[in-house]
This record gives structure tokens, sequence and C-alpha cells, in this order.
């Protein structure tokens, strides 16, 4: 029984290491981007208040998104590999992005503009960061 958990252990840690721990930290990007959606969502459809729990969870999960990607960036840099590396690239401009729209939405000029610029930064977050952790599993 133990071994064959300690065969399962290594094989997960031998997928989620490679290419400089690249898909591990993008699976940590997808977790952080559910949160980030979850405690928006709870925002916008339950018309809360812009105090609390969820703008809480929203703006520290928003600030872990933006980490992740930085660091995303370094592990796809140090792999070499050039498609990851522009992947990661354009990961970062589409977090900060939707960042940078969140940042006027909630801070006052509640258009519909920057929620809808919001939402394709976070749609084009998840596409990229899922794209980085299926092609560093693949290769």
């Amino acid at each position: 029984m133990s071994s064959k958990l300690l065969n399962m252990y290594e094989n997960m840690t031998g997928t989620f290491s490679r290419h400089y721990y690249t898909p591990a930290l993008a699976l940590g990007e997808l977790f952080t981007l559910i949160i980030t959606y979850v405690a928006g969502m709870g925002i916008a459809v339950y018309k809360l208040p812009l105090l609390g729990y969820p703008i809480t969870a929203h703006i520290y999960a928003a600030a872990f998104d933006v980490i992740l990607a930085i660091s995303l960036y370094g592990s796809t840099t140090r792999s070499g590999n050039f498609t990851l590396r522009i992947l990661a690239v354009l990961d970062i401009i589409s977090v900060l992005a939707a960042a940078f729209e969140g940042l006027f939405y909630f801070g006052g000029f509640s258009t519909p503009c920057y929620a809808i610029g919001m939402g394709t930064g976070f749609v084009f977050t998840i596409a990229f960061t899922s794209a980085i952790f299926f092609y560093s599993l693949r290769r």
C-alpha cells in the first residue's frame, strides 16, 4: 500500500516539476482565478457592498493572480521554451489588464465598459493559463 502511494506521489511530483514547476504554478494560478471569480460574482450577483469578506477575497486573490503570473513567467523563462514564454507574457498582460480595469470599476467608475474589460481580461487569463498548464504537461 505504501509503495503504491509513494509511486503515485513520485509520478505527481515528476509531472508538476517539469519546466521548473510551470504546471504547478499554472494550477495554482487557476485555483486563485476561481477564488477571484467566486468572490467577484458574489459581489455582482448578490449586490453586496464593497466591504467585508467578498471584496477582500477578490482583492487578495487578484493580487495572488498577479504574483503567480509573474512567477509563471520566471519559470517559463528558466525552462527555455519559447512558446511557454510567449504564453506567459500574454498571461501577464491579460492579468494586468483585468486588474487595471478592476481598479477603475471598484474605484468608483461603475460603468459597464470597465466591467466588460475586467471580464475580458479574466477570460484571457483563464485561456492563457490553461494553455500554459496543458502545454507544459505535454512537452
